[in-house]
């Protein structure tokens, strides 16, 4: 069994966190890949040598690993899920950032897991992917794990947005833009423009409106068997972002077709995960903020 290990290089703790896996790893004669970039940084910032048969670059890291390791917050992981696509090779999520819905593990917790992982101990959840393609040509395609954002594009103005499913009407927004999230995405921007928490394993996309100029247009859950087409019709450029980390732009009247994607990401957790703990744990839902100790 073989794994890759990356990280986001901007966190400060990554190296010394990183190095002490790696350690464990030798220790045990367990096979793994280390991202180059990473390798860089461990001999920069701590004089650690990795070996160069070791090493390999981002892109391919996937095709030399069983799983894939990836420390960092959320942001890091949906880089990670990117760069694994439809490659269907488990990520394992160590938290170094505030909330960690996705990499859940802790850096205390991630030698034990691995054995866990060795010794069967694990269980692997699939979640669902949206694909977003420019005005139906499939030459310019994103795919999100959290969501697919359809915003202005160096304006402050307003946009008019029309949204269809499977060719019905749902509703016109004048709105900042549209957030079309998936069920893991929900948890994320969509929450933040008043969207709605949604269990991982639910078979639906939310539509959130960004700022709609009007006070009924409100979130919509759809199931995801469906297709979204979402027309754009004013003047000023829109931009078409996935999870934040990739993005096309489009000039007025522009049209996106939205679907789920034939792959899913895999999360390989802990048998003791628990969603609704997380939830608990990190956003404090269900709270009683009066029983809070100051």
């Amino acid at each position: 069994m073989r794994f890759g290990i990356r990280g986001n290089i901007n966190k400060t703790e990554l190296p010394e966190i990183a190095a002490s896996l790696i350690k464990e790893l030798n220790n045990k004669s367990i096979k793994y890949f280390v991202e180059k970039q990473l390798a860089d940084l461990l001999h920069d910032k701590l004089g650690f040598k990795v070996s160069k048969s070791l090493l390999k670059k981002d892109k391919e890291l996937p095709d030399f690993s069983d799983f894939l390791i990836s420390i960092g917050g959320d942001g890091t992981f949906l880089s990670t899920a990117k760069l694994v696509g439809n490659k269907n090779i488990p990520i394992i999520g160590v938290n170094l950032g505030k909330l960690g819905f996705l990499a859940e593990t802790s850096t205390s917790q991630i030698a034990g897991f691995i054995n866990d992982i060795l010794k069967d101990r694990f269980i692997v959840e699939e979640r669902a992917v949206l694909q977003a393609t420019a005005n139906g040509d499939g030459k310019r395609t994103l795919f999100g794990l959290n969501e697919i954002v359809i915003n202005q594009s160096g304006s402050v103005k307003t946009i008019e947005i029309q949204a269809f499913y499977n060719d019905q009407q749902i509703i016109d927004y004048l709105a900042d833009g549209l957030i079309i999230s998936t069920p893991t995405g929900s948890t994320g921007y969509s929450l933040s423009a008043g969207g709605p928490i949604v269990s991982p394993k639910t078979e639906v996309i939310v539509l959130a409106p960004i700022c709609p100029h009007t006070l009924t247009a409100r979130p919509i859950i759809l199931p995801d068997n469906g297709i979204l087409k979402i027309n754009v019709g004013s003047k000023v450029p829109v931009i078409v972002t996935a999870d934040g980390n990739s993005n096309f732009k489009l000039n007025s009247p522009a049209s996106v077709e939205i679907r789920k994607a034939p792959y899913k990401i895999k999360l390989a957790k802990s048998v003791e995960s628990n969603y609704f703990k997380v939830l608990n744990k990190k956003l404090l839902w269900g709270e009683d903020v009066r029983k809070i100790k100051k």
